[in-house]
């Protein structure tokens, strides 16, 4: 059976909880210093994946929000708070507040279609995540979506993160098809995703919902592109279903 292996997070679901838990807790005082909370956000979000991922290239593997739990703080400052400002900027409590609100992730319009249409298709779908397989699963059954627990594969599995190349050897080795005329998919809306699984084997469909600009000159072009999830689940049907 041919597969699909999704990433979850900014793919399947949106950063956006987030954002506005930041601007509930924190906006006034941003203003204070011209930091919008949703570009402070994102600037959170993927400096921590930075740090996460240089963790895990160095063997001192630590989870995600433990990494993003600590690092509030250093981003001020980089953004300007100055320093007289920080010790009082944010309190423990808002962090646990943020990072709750966080993980309550909404699903991206069309996920459910998306996911009918490639199972009606003859998929077999699987999402890889560095999210742990709990929250995962809390995510899609919090959204009305269906997606087996053990078809969640995590990257706290192999204490690694993405895009070790690690997550993507043990995705394909648990959902990955290798049987003549079989092919398996994968899926996301990080353009540096989809190159780490086309290392590993994987065909690779992407979508703009995320990052918008492919800068295919940085990560070339994926197998498949298409600007929503609808469309990507019918592209893949279409491309490599079974005819």
């Amino acid at each position: 059976m041919p597969s699909v292996v999704f990433d979850v997070v900014g793919t399947c679901f949106s950063y956006d909880n987030g954002a506005v838990a930041l601007q509930a807790r924190l906006g006034p005082k941003l203003a204070e210093f011209g930091l919008p909370s949703k570009l402070l956000f994102y600037s959170w979000v993927t400096s921590t994946e930075r740090d996460y991922s240089y963790l895990s290239q160095i063997k001192q593997y630590k989870p995600f929000f433990q990494i993003m739990s600590s690092t509030l703080t250093r981003l001020l400052f980089q953004s300007g708070v100055p320093q007289e400002a920080l010790a009082d900027f944010f309190t423990q409590d808002d962090i646990e507040y943020i990072m709750s609100e966080y993980k309550k992730l909404k699903a991206r319009p069309g996920l459910a279609e998306m996911m009918q249409t490639l199972r009606d298709g003859g998929f077999e779908v699987w999402c890889c995540s560095d999210a742990n397989v709990d929250r995962v699963k809390g995510y899609f059954d919090h959204a009305g979506v269906e997606m087996p627990l053990d078809h969640i594969l995590s990257a706290d599995m192999v204490k690694a993160g993405k895009p070790e190349p690690a997550v993507y050897k043990f995705a394909r080795e648990q959902a990955g098809s290798d049987k003549p005329g079989e092919v398996s998919v994968f899926a996301a809306s990080h353009a540096w995703d989809c190159v780490a699984a086309k290392a590993a084997g994987f065909v690779t469909a992407y979508t703009t919902t995320y990052e918008y600009d492919e800068c295919v000159d940085i990560f070339g072009k994926a197998d498949f592109v298409a600007p929503d999830l609808v469309s990507l689940g019918q592209g893949i049907v279409d491309k490599w279903g079974r005819k």
